[in-house]
């Protein structure tokens, strides 16, 4: 039976797709400005923090992996992916990222325990729909969300030592969409998912 810990990290993996909240400020005035301001402190602390730990080799981190105890805990990774979409991309290619990372991440985790194969079949099923679902007013909601999809799981397949599936899971499949987009044009695009709740005169 898993502890407290390995469902503390799953329900952090899942609480983290609540960073797509960012959008429902304006982009444009100093409300814009102090939100990405506070993206940037978020990041820069949490880095702070990873630093510190690292350094003082005595104090386990309660909700940390055996293997992340030498090396950059994987919340740094997903901090860095997550600045990353909100700072650079458009919200249509952020939101989907960052959700399907978010939640494809401990589902797959768990249902590898029982099936491996199946978990990749969940994986890419999991994260199509939410991509289709963040798309469903593209005329290529269904080729970009297969191919997203595709990426995704990819990203999850491979482990490497310094580059944490965190990260590797929202950027890859956001190059991709943004790639699709500059191939296909400016009307893939779907529309805005997540409109600010006040507007800056």
């Amino acid at each position: 039976m898993m502890g407290f810990e390995h469902w503390y990290r799953r329900m952090a993996h899942i609480a983290a797709s609540s960073f797509v909240s960012y959008y429902l400020l304006p982009d444009d005035g100093w409300i814009g400005i102090l939100k990405k301001v506070m993206v940037l402190s978020l990041l820069l602390a949490c880095l702070i923090f990873d630093l510190v730990r690292l350094k003082g080799r005595g104090y386990r981190f309660f909700c940390l992996r055996g293997y992340e105890e030498d090396r950059v805990g994987s919340y740094v990774y997903f901090g860095i992916g997550t600045a990353i979409l909100l700072l650079l991309f458009p919200q249509q290619i952020a939101i989907p990222c960052i959700i399907s990372a978010s939640l494809v991440d401990p589902v797959v985790g768990e249902v590898r325990r029982f099936s491996r194969n199946l978990s990749y079949i969940v994986a890419f099923a999991l994260s199509f729909l939410i991509f289709y679902s963040a798309w469903l007013t593209s005329p290529c909601a269904i080729l970009v969300s297969l191919i997203s999809a595709a990426v995704l799981v990819l990203s999850e397949l491979k482990k490497f030592r310094y580059i944490d599936d965190d990260l590797l899971m929202q950027i890859a499949p956001a190059i991709v969409m943004l790639l699709l987009y500059i191939i296909l044009g400016e009307g893939v695009m779907p529309r805005k998912l997540i409109l600010p709740l006040v507007e800056v005169k």
